[in-house]
């Protein structure tokens, strides 16, 4: 499996709401939402990362989905993945472009950093 697919699997398994698979890929994640937005911090593993940041966007965004338009490798062991995150807020209709660069290890994702535009998630969430 190269790091391409596990980057995939982690994107179909957040989709289907997978626990099993996000447990396997994300167990002891180091994850870093961009600082400035409404879930910005550094987070360990999912049980750090599952409320702080999946299970706040979900009780802010509805429909929300991640959709990777392009991963690109970097190595053998980095995937830079860059698309939009979709949904609706009370604000309106969501569309924010993000970059996450994400490092695997094995069939496991060890790192992951997000780049998005805080001031475009501030506005939609209200914070």
């Amino acid at each position: 499996m190269t790091a391409i697919d596990t980057v995939r699997a982690l994107y179909a398994a957040s989709a289907a709401g997978d626990m099993s698979v996000l447990e396997r890929l994300l167990g002891d994640t180091y994850w870093i939402e961009a600082r400035g937005g409404p879930y910005g911090g550094t987070y360990q593993g999912l049980s750090e990362i599952g409320p702080a940041v999946f299970g706040a966007i979900a009780s802010d965004v509805q429909d929300f989905s991640v959709n990777p338009d392009e991963l690109l490798a970097i190595g053998s062991d980095r995937v830079l993945s860059l698309g939009t995150y979709r949904g609706h807020t009370v604000a309106g209709p969501l569309a924010i472009r993000f970059a996450h660069l994400i490092t695997v290890d094995g069939e496991r994702i060890s790192h992951v950093e997000q780049f998005t535009d805080t001031h475009e998630w501030l506005v939609a969430t209200g914070g």
